[in-house]
């Protein structure tokens, strides 16, 4: 067995340091030893409490912003061959959309396309200081395997991921019990990982008939939970009041299929009486607001009614979680509500309640950096010209942070990524190969 190679304890400071918890130190400092935070705060009292004649190494950020590894809800790899490619027929509405575009790319895609598709998303989280994703992955005519193909190239990049396989009817009911079974498979075999973990993966609703929530529900553990689109678009709703529902979060309810460990992303078409049954619950409802802008499905009211948690995804549309949280405040105030409102929600869902749920997961206090968390760190090509402090954090991510690239991300005690270099991944062969395979599939996804 190889021997798993010991990094420097490593002091990293030189700017200011949000820890992830609201607190922000203008002159911060990170002291990092066996994979951990052991010190976290300002620059002299941190340096101040190293012990002394350590042999250790020193990364000066020259004025960088240091934030925690960002944390990603809801997301997407399989979407990344997709850029610049357009639907196959008309699109008026959501259905559409799925069914003339979403639908057609998913089963073009192969092991080949899977694989890459993840690669180069990797590439783009950890580019954008993202460190903990939960993706939610399809692939029905190459579904055997497909999570393991993932989680082989998420290992070797060094960040997180829950990773799921989205069960649906749509294609069938043997698509549909393959899809089961790769998810259940990669659940036990993961169940003991550090940093891949399986999770019960829906499709929504309105593609699962009550045969097949019956079935899935005979397997659910409260402890893996479920990642499901959920409440998206009105359709989601009215199929579930047919069959005599109040809706999505009741159907689900019905069949025994919440939990504090559940995903609802995007829960934009709930009822009140919905909502008070995710707060019994304790289940997430994730907001992405720039898909449903894209989708034109309408805006999750913000704050919620009742206590329901709720965090925040890219939901593939991009893996900077900086921009999506500019993106929310945006669509927020074009929607009429008060900033003040916006900035005491929006960042909350993105840190606190998206560390919160990734704790449940993945030990290390993702997304926090205090004594005793892992140290995942991004550091962000970011030098504050005015005034940086916890009262207007938020500002600058919205108006100043929000395009910019990480310049160095740690992964407990491990740097994966400095000075425009990735360090477990070959950015240069995958990004070739991706040209080459991209071809193929959009041919297959064209010739359909």
């Amino acid at each position: 067995m190889e021997e798993k190679v010991k990094n420097k304890p490593i002091v990293i400071y030189g700017g200011p340091l949000f820890d992830g918890k609201g607190n922000v130190y203008k002159d911060g400092a990170i002291y990092v030893s066996e994979e951990n935070v052991k010190f976290a705060g300002n620059e002299e009292e941190v340096f101040s409490r190293i012990p002394k004649n350590t042999d250790m190494e020193f990364y000066d950020t020259q004025g960088k912003v240091i934030f925690p590894g960002l944390i990603n809800l809801h997301h997407h790899f399989y979407s990344a061959l997709s850029k610049g490619l357009s639907p196959i027929g008309r699109v008026t509405n959501f259905y559409e959309r799925l069914s003339n575009f979403w639908w057609k790319l998913d089963k073009a895609l192969d092991g080949e396309t899977i694989q890459l598709s993840a690669l180069i998303t990797l590439l783009d989280c950890i580019n954008a200081g993202v460190t903990t994703v939960f993706d939610h992955h399809s692939s029905p005519a190459n579904i055997k395997g497909s999570l393991e193909n993932i989680a082989s190239v998420v290992k070797k990049s060094g960040i997180k991921a829950a990773l799921c396989y989205e069960v649906s009817d749509r294609d069938g009911n043997d698509v549909f019990t393959h899809g089961l079974e790769e998810n259940l498979n990669f659940i036990e075999s993961h169940k003991d990982a550090e940093d891949v973990k399986g999770i019960l993966g829906l499709h929504a609703n309105f593609t699962l008939s009550e045969d097949s929530l019956k079935e899935i529900s005979r397997y659910f553990d409260p402890e893996v939970g479920i990642h499901i689109h959920c409440g998206e678009d009105a359709i989601d709703a009215e199929y579930c009041r047919d069959l005599g529902y109040e809706g999505p979060v009741n159907r689900l309810n019905h069949f025994n299929l919440l939990s504090s460990k559940s995903i609802l992303a995007h829960g934009i078409y709930l009822s009140r009486k919905e909502l008070k049954i995710l707060e019994k619950a304790k289940a997430i409802i994730v907001h992405n607001p720039e898909s449903n802008m894209n989708n034109n499905v309408g805006c999750l009211d913000i704050p919620l009614p009742e206590n329901v948690p709720v965090g925040m995804g890219t939901d593939g549309m991009s893996s900077n979680m900086l921009q999506t949280l500019r993106s929310a405040y945006l669509l927020h105030r074009q929607a009429g509500v008060e900033e003040e409102t916006i900035l005491k929600n929006i960042p909350d869902y993105t840190f606190k309640n998206n560390s919160l749920f990734a704790s449940q997961f993945f030990s290390g206090k993702p997304g926090i950096l205090e004594q005793g968390s892992n140290a995942d760190i991004s550091v962000f090509d970011y030098i504050p010209v005015t005034s940086f402090h916890s009262e207007n954090l938020y500002g600058h991510i919205i108006f100043g942070m929000c395009n910019a690239q990480a310049s160095m991300v740690m992964t407990k005690g491990r740097i994966i990524y400095n000075d425009g270099a990735f360090l477990t991944l070959d950015e240069e062969l995958i990004r070739n190969e991706a040209k080459k395979a991209s071809k193929r599939l959009w041919e297959k996804y064209i010739n359909q």
